[in-house]
């Protein structure tokens, strides 16, 4: 075929111009080597009808597997979006932040504090948190399970409060039953108990709790019986933001019987020093207290 290719070119080209027309496809024909077969048009008319009216089963075939592709990814797709909900972030500044998580519980964070959970929740209510939060839980099958750095607080429905540092987990249980855990050991932890985790041992201290006036930062109420007026004054300076100093060392050991709810500071110096006998003096963020003692 090349060889034919060679002496058409010599032949046609030896003294025309380039660009004039020539009869390449007949020379092609005629010198070829290929027998090519007489074409019966009515035959490849039919073929053709077939085709068009009855597709190729194969292609038939492949557009299903290719749907049924397309339905498997968008169903993984979905499947992943169900299974990794977008998380929310909720963080304190200087003041309590309430918090309804997505059962219905409430979550109420004290200043610098945070939580972390899921617009949905799952066959477990996971939330993340850090700092101080009183938490009221709903009941409910699934349990509530609440990370603090790698230490699970497990509950059904209860309420207590709950505080992180570096080196401790602290948990005060106002209703119900609470579970520490950690690396599969659990304690539980009943109503009117306190526990403290510590980090560096993983041990578990359970005892009553020392004041009943420990989670009075939520509601602003605290109540005294009989208290060491330098035990009231750690409580109040808490949460009034303030810091007391005493003229008489004897003044710690004074009893104070009082309650106070949602008052004003100036309203609880008021009424220490009727109650004492004492002098309160505020300026800025200190309150001096001077008098006797008891």
């Amino acid at each position: 075929m090349a060889k034919d290719l060679k002496i058409y070119n010599h032949l046609n080209y030896k003294d025309q111009p380039s660009d004039k027309e020539d009869g390449f496809v007949e020379f092609l024909f005629q010198h070829s080597d290929l027998n090519v077969p007489e074409i019966d048009e009515n035959r490849a008319w039919d073929k053709l009808n077939q085709k068009i009216h009855n597709p190729n089963k194969g292609f038939a075939w492949m557009k299903i597997a290719a749907a049924v592709a397309i339905l498997a990814v968008l169903s993984v797709s979905l499947f992943l979006y169900d299974a990794a909900p977008s998380q929310i972030q909720v963080a304190s500044a200087d003041q309590k932040v309430n918090v309804t998580f997505p059962d219905g519980s409430i979550g109420i964070l004290n200043a610098n504090s945070s939580f972390t959970y899921p617009e949905s929740f799952g066959d477990e209510r996971n939330v993340s948190f850090s700092g101080e939060a009183y938490f009221d839980i709903q009941k409910s099958e699934k349990p509530f399970i609440i990370d603090v750095n790698g230490v699970d607080v497990k509950v059904l429905g209860t309420a207590f409060n709950l505080i992180t540092t570096e080196n401790e987990v602290q948990l005060y249980v106002d209703r119900g039953l609470v579970a520490f855990e950690k690396d599969g050991k659990q304690t539980q932890v009943p109503a009117g108990k306190e526990a403290i985790f510590n980090r560096n041992d993983a041990s578990v201290e359970v005892k009553n709790i020392p004041s009943a006036n420990i989670m009075s930062w939520r509601n602003g109420v605290f109540s005294f019986d009989q208290t060491p007026l330098g035990d009231a004054l750690v409580e109040l300076g808490e949460y009034y933001e303030v810091e007391f100093e005493l003229s008489n060392d004897k003044l710690e050991t004074c009893k104070i019987s009082a309650t106070f709810k949602n008052q004003t500071l100036k309203e609880v110096l008021e009424t220490i020093s009727t109650v004492l006998n004492v002098k309160t003096t505020l300026k800025n963020d200190t309150v001096k207290i001077s008098g006797k003692g008891c």
